[in-house]
């Protein structure tokens, strides 16, 4: 289970509307327009019924022609700027909200950069792709729907039930009477429908999470036959979203039936007490089809009450969710007095570094190295023995949990981190290209190179004769994650984009282990252009890789067991020479295999 997951399900209403309040408050102006021209267009609703009782129990008894059509152009003049205020009140509270969320969705954005590797480590991309889209639309429509339904529903509601007490104290009491079934209402459906909204929420992004893994990784289930597995596995996910979203709706249908049924009960009783009363003359006609207008006012604003519960308890669910992503740890924080790194000589020292990804868990133990600026070092280990959590602390992806490492004598953390990670250049094992351009992915780490630079970069990665050769030549687009490369293309592009930097270290973690041999030694030449004057370190399961060294790593159990280079190392007994008499062997059986196969051939 991830970090996120054992967090406090819920908070307070007014936490998560301290979170939104700053970007509100930014734009005062919106936020009181639209609250004035909702007030007006609610005000101008309660009017009507006034303007129908003074027909009918003045103009019409009367025979006062002029009057009627005087109050019928009242109506009509009321309908109008109430038509026109409740256009302008939802253009500008949308405008509003939009506005609001833009700038929240780029600040949690923002936020998702500078938070640590280890919490990308922890939480699936479906739930973090989910808390930018999904929880920020709830939050959207809560800003956008807020301030109208409470200025529209609240005024409405409340204007029409003391124009009814002003008509008819006794009938208004009726209504009065009924008030606290619809707070008990009200209370038992926000309560119980909150902790389903985000239930749901975080459903919602297990299924969002299972659909990208599926399309990031279509070639894979394709190639395992695993498609019904995997219709299974998202079926069952979107069966669980579904019974939670069913479940809430049982809920808002329970709420809307209770509902209706007390105002059916209220204008029921209003009907028979008033009807009798009106018969009676102790009411005026016109005053008694005033108070039924009054009434049948309410269904609406009453509606609109309850879709603001609706709304808010999502918002709220949703507001949970995003306090989790900007709560969320930063175990690698810049120090406020950091300084701007020079340009680094490269010199790298570790003094008593210790590291662990969870508790009790060491991958590295108490270790103490220094690697001179400009040496060419060659790392080797079995897996987990610490090798790519040795190169992933120079970067401060992480910090260690004890001991120092220093850049030119300088420990690490007193550098500015990301003009410090631009000095370093790193090429992985898994390659990741974006869905853009060649050119495009190249310039990732320097935008506003030219074109000279760009095509140097390539050149020297071996990879500029294939890229023109393509039709469009630097500008093909490469597309999602690389997919129409080839590994050792895609590697190619990544060193160049590396190079482009020109950074004065370099660290290549496994970057020739799933190529063939002879993109091996195209990438292995442009290694060794591309290291030249820099402190480089080679992760490596390749015996050749050795032979390019300057120094040789052996990594066993998080420790450091043997340093030296290929000529020291294979004459001592050791790991080293177990690794290299196996890799050795293993390649050599390889090389016989297919000379037996090509004299066979040769032989047909």
């Amino acid at each position: 289970m991830s970090w996120l997951e054992n967090r406090k399900r819920t908070h307070s209403a007014r936490k998560i509307l301290r979170i939104i309040f700053p970007y509100i408050s930014k734009r005062k102006m919106f936020f009181v327009f639209v609250s004035i021209v909702s007030f007006l267009a609610a005000g101008i609703g309660l009017a009507t019924p006034l303007l129908i009782r003074e027909a009918i129990n003045t103009a019409i008894p009367q025979g006062k022609i002029r009057l009627v059509w005087i109050i019928g152009g009242s109506i009509f003049v009321a309908a109008l700027i109430g038509g026109i205020m409740v256009f302008l009140s939802r253009f500008y509270a949308s405008v509003f909200a939009q506005r609001v969320i833009l700038e929240l969705r780029n600040d949690i954005y923002e936020i998702l950069q500078q938070l640590s590797l280890d919490f990308f480590d922890d939480e699936n991309t479906g739930q973090i792709m989910t808390r930018v889209t999904t929880d920020l639309n709830a939050i959207q429509s809560f800003v956008s729907f807020t301030i109208r339904l409470i200025m529209n529903g609240i005024i409405m509601f409340v204007g029409a039930y003391i124009a009814m007490l002003v008509m008819s104290w006794k009938l208004g009491l009726i209504l009065v009477a009924l008030f606290p079934g619809f707070i008990w209402l009200i209370y038992w459906f926000s309560t119980n429908v909150r902790p389903l909204f985000y239930q749901a929420r975080r459903q919602f992004g297990d299924v969002t999470s299972i659909l990208q893994e599926n399309v990031t990784g279509a070639h894979v289930v394709r190639g395992f036959a695993q498609e019904e597995n995997e219709i299974i596995k998202f079926d069952e996910s979107n069966t669980k979203y579904r019974d939670l979203r069913i479940k809430t709706q049982v809920y808002r249908a329970i709420y809307f039936s209770i509902m209706t049924l007390l105002i059916g009960v209220g204008t029921t009783l209003v009907l028979v007490v008033g009807g009798i009363a009106t018969i009676n003359n102790q009411m005026e006609l016109g005053d008694f089809i005033a108070f039924i207008a009054y009434l049948a006012l309410l269904p609406g604003p009453t509606r609109q009450l309850t879709w603001l519960v609706g709304i808010i308890q999502r918002a709220l669910a949703s507001g949970d969710r995003i306090i989790e992503l900007i709560g969320a740890k930063k175990e690698v924080q810049e120090d406020p007095s950091a300084i701007d790194p020079p340009r680094f000589k490269g010199k790298l020292s570790y003094e008593k570094v210790s590291f662990e990804y969870e508790e009790g868990r060491p991958i590295l133990s108490d270790l103490s190295i220094t690697i001179p600026s400009s040496q060419k070092v060659v790392i080797l280990g079995g897996t987990g023995s610490g090798k790519s959590s040795f190169v992933n602390l120079i970067s401060r992806f992480y910090d260690p949990n004890k001991g120092t490492i220093k850049i030119d004598e300088i420990d690490i953390r007193k550098y500015k981190l990301k003009k410090m990670r631009k000095q370093i250049g790193l090429v992985l094992q898994e390659t990741y290209l974006f869905n853009a351009t060649i050119k495009e992915n190249i310039t990732f780490g320097k935008p506003d190179a030219n074109d000279e630079e760009i095509i140097k970069a390539a050149k020297t990665a071996k990879i500029h004769d294939f890229i023109v050769s393509l039709p469009d030549e630097y500008e093909t687009r490469v597309g999602d994650r690389g997919i129409t490369l080839s590994g050792g293309q895609k590697q190619r592009i990544s060193i160049a984009r590396t190079l482009l930097t020109n950074p004065s270290i370099l660290i290549f973690d496994d970057s020739t282990a799933s190529v063939d041999a002879e993109t091996e030694a195209h990438i292995q030449e442009a290694l060794d252009i591309l290291s030249k004057g820099r402190t480089t370190i080679i992760i490596s399961q390749r015996i050749s890789s050795v032979h390019y060294a300057d120094r040789i790593l052996v990594f066993e159990e998080g420790k450091i067991i043997q340093d030296g280079n290929h000529d020291d190392l294979i004459n001592a007994t050791g790991l080293y020479k177990e690794i290299y008499t196996t890799l050795a062997e293993s390649m050599q059986t390889v090389s016989d295999t297919l000379d037996a196969k090509k004299a066979v051939l040769g032989n047909d």
